[in-house]
């Protein structure tokens, strides 16, 4: 079992980062790591964060691994665009002629139109990038 110990300097740099942090996912990673070295168990601030106990430890450890930095850094950095500024801007001029439903009936015509194939969640996040709800 790992000890999740932090010392106070340590706790006090994270509060500090935890106070000046505006971003919602940063604000939890550091909230995990504050809970787990204030004595706090996997289970409990997986429970009260509501995520999944391997993200706290694997939190912790980032932490412990390179400091803030390793911490708060996100390594999702997205994927390549499917469709082109100037087929996103025919998909728009289109959503504004025509009214869809579902996400799935929109990917359904741009897999038509452009030939390009797109989940539901795909196309739902494409959606909502171009403001529509």
């Amino acid at each position: 079992m790992l000890d999740y110990h932090l010392t106070k300097q340590e706790l006090a740099e994270l509060r500090q980062a935890h106070r000046q942090t505006r971003k919602v996912r940063e604000a939890y990673r550091l909230n995990a790591v504050i809970l787990l070295g204030r004595g706090r168990t996997i289970a409990d601030v997986a429970d009260a964060l509501l995520i999944d106990p391997d993200t706290v430890r694997n939190y912790f450890k980032r932490f412990k691994r390179g400091g803030l930095d390793e911490l708060l850094r996100m390594n999702f950095v997205g994927s390549e665009a499917l469709l082109d500024q100037g087929q996103r801007a025919e998909l728009d001029a289109h959503l504004r002629t025509t009214v869809y439903s579902t996400a799935a009936a929109v990917a359904r015509w741009v897999a038509e139109t452009f030939g390009v194939h797109f989940t539901v969640s795909g196309m739902t996040a494409l959606l909502h990038r171009l403001g529509y709800t």
